[in-house]
């Protein structure tokens, strides 16, 4: 059998009794750390007002959060994709190179709602659409160019579809041979321009995915080997099926993700930790500060742009980011405001800073990804540290504290403190919930916490 065709099989035939406790207790945390994310982009202008339209104009039964609007779950797919990568804040995994949960979590909910499906259902087809889609991005190698929100993680939009459907292994496979001519052409140009078009990938492909579903129900069908085509050829440079089935069934790829603590490009993670080290036991006036040298690994060295002129742009700017941590002592989206981009202290410091590539650091990717940082204090003091992995990698992770802190910073101003805590003791019952209903009005803010 084929890699794809046992992939497709794992998705096929995988039920809730098959997941170890530790995945189902993982793939808990990863949605509740997705919907917070989501939440939080919700307030981003241009998202808000993608949800009114998406709630005029394609209305349906699935609740936006956030939101009063009610619509069909391939618009909800796309708002809450849209949404979720908006903060530079939601889960990803190291050896893809990406993001899995967002093309999980948004589609997963939405169809859960659909079918009103129960909890145990809803979790299995989100760990096995993350399952689909970390495989597919540890397989491709992509082009330099292609940013990885919009590429393979169409695959984990339509496994998901595929497994709410009920399809068996030899549909799951045609469907996702029809979901790869759904990759769009997304552009890593946009992210460091800080067009915002980026931030509408993850959702454009969670769409499609849902869509690749309907039309393989319709009759349509994709290209034979289309998964290799469109990952090894065309937006990726290689294709190694090998990794679709590497240990499948045993080794989890959402137990490998990890959490981010501040709302900036991964790749600028260790900077930010290195910073913060060793601002936790130096005291440090900005002002005093004459140079910083920031020593990272390849693709996280092309973040050296000192000037960002949009939000987004400044969140894949390890000066920026650097400079408004020092200046604000935050690194959370308080520090990518326009705001925050126009402060003259912010962007005086932020010229200081220097970004240069290490080969050694480079030669230690994926598996750690590592930076150093040395002030240059006026009169001569360096103060350095060194990080290799970044704060909420497996082998660094977030405390439960930290995560659950997170949630509710950014869920609690969109849909309050009650709503939030309802919607927290949900998720720690969801293999327990007959349907969705309660969580996702408590997720709308148009609900009363249960008494």
């Amino acid at each position: 059998m084929e890699p794809l065709q046992s992939l497709a099989a794992f998705v096929a035939n995988t039920t809730f009794t098959d997941l170890p406790a530790g995945v189902v207790s993982r793939a808990q945390l990863v949605l509740r750390d997705t919907v917070g994310v989501i939440l939080g982009g919700m307030r981003e202008p241009e998202v808000g007002k993608l949800a009114h339209y998406a709630a005029e104009h394609h209305p349906g039964s699935v609740a936006l959060m956030g939101h009063s609007g009610n619509v069909t779950a391939q618009w909800a797919a796309l708002v809450h994709g849209t949404a979720g990568t908006s903060l530079e804040m939601d889960e990803g995994h190291a050896y893809a190179r990406g993001h899995a949960a967002i093309h999980a979590v948004p589609t997963a909910l939405a169809l859960g709602q659909q079918h009103n499906a129960n909890g145990k259902d809803t979790l299995t087809a989100l760990v096995l659409g993350y399952e689909v889609a970390a495989r597919a991005g540890i397989a491709t190698r992509l082009r330099k160019v292609v940013h990885p929100f919009g590429a393979w993680g169409v695959l984990g939009a339509a496994a998901v579809a595929a497994k709410f459907e009920g399809m068996n292994a030899e549909a799951v496979h045609d469907v996702l041979e029809l979901a790869a001519s759904y990759a769009i052409t997304p552009s890593f140009n946009t992210a460091y321009q800080g067009a915002n078009v980026r931030n509408t990938y993850a959702g454009i492909v969670n769409q499609l995915g849902l869509l690749a579903a309907d039309f393989y129900a319709l009759g349509f069908r994709g290209e034979r080997g289309g998964v290799e085509t469109a990952f090894g050829e065309i937006l990726g440079e290689q294709f190694d099926e090998s990794a679709l089935t590497d240990d499948l069934g045993t080794r989890y790829e959402i137990m490998r993700g990890y959490f981010k603590p501040y709302s900036a490009c991964r790749y600028s993670h260790a900077a930010l930790d290195a910073l913060f080290d060793i601002l936790a036991t130096d005291p440090v006036n900005p002002a005093q500060i004459a140079a910083i040298d920031v020593e990272t690994y390849d693709i996280a060295a092309t973040l050296n742009d000192p000037n960002p002129l949009t939000p987004l742009a400044g969140r894949f700017s390890i000066p920026h980011a650097v400079a408004a941590a020092l200046v604000t002592g935050s690194a959370g989206p308080s520090a990518f405001t326009p705001e925050a981009l126009h402060s003259e202290p912010i962007r005086q410091l932020a010229a200081r800073v220097q970004v240069t590539e290490s080969p050694a650091f480079t030669d230690m990717t994926p598996a750690k990804r590592p930076a150093r940082v040395v002030l240059h204090m006026e009169g001569g003091t360096a103060l350095e540290s060194l990080r290799l992995t970044s704060k909420g990698d497996p082998s660094n992770p977030m405390t439960d504290g930290e995560l659950l802190d997170k949630f509710h910073s950014l869920a609690n101003p969109v849909i309050g403190e009650a709503h939030a805590a309802g919607a927290v003791e949900q998720i720690n019952t969801f293999t327990t919930l007959p349907n969705l209903s309660t969580l996702t009005k408590l997720l709308s803010g148009q609900h009363e916490k249960p008494a």
